[in-house]
């Protein structure tokens, strides 16, 4: 179901003006270790790779990764289908990222990996609106967000994979 929701929404954008399509999503479930640069759980592993199937036919250009290892493990398996390598950003490099993402162009497609800090900031700067918190044991948002030549962007959020317990 949600692929068919995705493909729907890749398709209405074709269709109206020239656009990039930003798809933004949190890391994938974390470890329990103690770390800052915990790894992914075996639910995140799982859950990284459902995300890959889901955007495997979606045109996907670029990826965009924040630094820490269960980000760059979350974008792993599709950056590997589609032999992409991920652009790294430091995690306190939001505006820097947020600046490669307005400058991109029309008709690309990206994927950007975040934390729950920075999903809800980088998704509401873009101009996608509020963007409401992202409590720790949420994993399975994804947003859509097609920015227009105007400046104006529209937002669907959606949900995949099973939902976290």
């Amino acid at each position: 179901m949600s692929r068919f929701l995705l493909a729907a929404i890749l398709m209405w954008q074709a269709a109206t003006l020239p656009a990039a399509t930003i798809i933004i999503v949190r890391h994938a479930e974390r470890s329990t270790v103690m770390s800052a640069d915990a790894p992914l759980s075996t639910a995140g592993m799982a859950r990284a790779k459902v995300l890959a199937g889901m955007l495997k036919d979606a045109s996907i250009g670029r990826i965009f990764v924040m630094d820490t290892l269960r980000m760059r493990q979350t974008a792993e398996p599709l950056a590997a289908q589609l032999h992409v390598t991920p652009v790294v950003i430091a995690q306190n490099e939001t505006d820097a990222l947020l600046s490669q993402l307005r400058q991109l162009p029309d008709n690309e497609t990206v994927l950007v990996v975040g934390g729950a800090a920075n999903v809800p900031l980088i998704v509401e700067r873009l101009g996608g609106g509020p963007s409401a918190a992202i409590p720790d044991s949420e994993y399975d948002r994804l947003t859509v967000l097609v920015t227009e030549a105007d400046g104006k962007a529209r937002a669907v959020t959606l949900r995949y994979g099973s939902a976290p317990e």
